[in-house]
C-alpha cells in the first residue's frame, strides 16, 4: 500500500471543504450585497420578442427585506392599477377591472408575469439561496468586464423549479453579472443577467435585470429601476391585503 495515499486523500479532502466554504462565504457575500431594509423605486418592465416592438410597462414598488414587497403597475392603460402583494411566501395579486383580489398559488405560480420571461415563481425567490442549494465554488472566469467567481449551485431537494444554477459572481462587488438556471436534466432553462450596477453606501446593487426564457424563442425581459431610495421608512400598512383593494 502506498504510504502516501491517506495524506493525498485528506489532503483532498481538506481542498474541497476549504471550497465549500469559500463558495458558501461568496454566496453570502452577494445575498448581503443584495439586501437592504428597504426598497422603494419606479420601474419599467419591458418584454421584447423577435418580430415585435418592445411592450413596456410603468411601475412603482416597495419592498421588506428578503420577504416582502408591494407593486402598483401605472402603464400602459391596459395594466393600470394591477397590484401584486407579496408576503414572505405568499403572492396576491388585485386585478381593477373586476375589483378582486387573487392568491396565485400551484400551477399557476409558474405562469409568467404581464406575459413576461420572469415567472410568480421568480418573484417569490428568497435570496437566501444556501438554505436550498449547496454550493461548489468551480473557478474564475472574466464576465461583463469583471472577474467572476463561478459558483454552481444544486438543490437539496429535487422539487425546486431549478434543479441547478450556476452563478458568474463579480469579485470586486459581489453581484451575480450572470445566472444560468437548469432543469434536473440538465437542460437550460432561463438566464438571468445584471447591468447598471451602482454602490450604495459601500454596498453594489444592480439596476437592470434581464431574464431569457429559452422554452420561449427569440423572448427577453429586462426589469430596470431608478429613482431608487434605500432603507427609507415605509408604512406598515402598505404590505397589507387592505392595500391592494384602495384606489391609488
Amino acid at each position: 500500500m502506498n504510504p502516501k495515499l491517506p495524506i493525498l486523500v485528506v489532503a483532498s479532502f481538506v481542498a474541497c471543504v476549504a471550497s465549500a466554504q469559500t463558495a458558501d462565504e461568496i454566496v453570502k457575500k452577494m445575498d448581503h450585497n443584495m439586501t437592504f431594509k428597504t426598497r422603494i423605486a419606479d420601474a419599467s418592465l419591458t418584454v421584447e420578442r423577435a418580430g415585435q416592438s418592445p411592450d413596456v410597462r410603468a411601475l412603482k414598488i416597495w419592498g421588506r427585506n428578503t420577504d416582502d414587497s408591494y407593486t402598483l403597475f401605472q402603464s400602459p392603460a391596459r395594466d393600470k392599477g394591477v397590484k401584486y402583494l407579496k408576503l414572505a411566501k405568499s403572492l396576491h395579486m388585485y386585478l381593477p377591472r373586476t375589483e378582486k383580489v387573487v392568491t396565485i398559488a400551484g400551477h399557476l405560480l409558474r405562469e409568467s408575469i404581464m406575459d413576461s420571461d420572469f415567472s410568480y415563481e421568480d418573484m417569490l425567490e428568497a435570496r437566501a439561496l444556501l438554505a436550498d442549494y449547496n454550493a461548489v465554488l468551480k473557478g474564475e472566469e472574466q464576465m461583463a468586464g469583471e472577474t467572476c467567481y463561478v459558483v454552481e449551485l444544486t438543490a437539496k431537494d429535487k422539487s425546486i423549479s431549478y434543479y441547478r444554477r450556476k452563478l458568474w459572481i463579480s469579485k470586486r462587488t459581489f453581484v451575480a453579472m450572470k445566472m444560468e438556471r437548469y432543469a434536473e436534466t440538465g437542460l437550460l432553462l432561463k438566464t438571468m443577467t445584471a447591468g447598471d450596477v451602482t454602490e450604495y453606501g459601500g454596498r453594489f446593487y444592480p439596476l437592470r435585470i434581464s431574464m431569457e426564457d429559452h422554452m420561449r424563442k427569440g423572448s427577453k425581459t429586462t426589469f430596470a429601476l431608478s429613482n431608487v431610495q434605500f432603507d427609507a421608512t415605509i408604512p406598515e400598512s402598505v404590505f397589507s391585503r387592505r392595500n391592494l383593494m384602495k384606489t391609488n
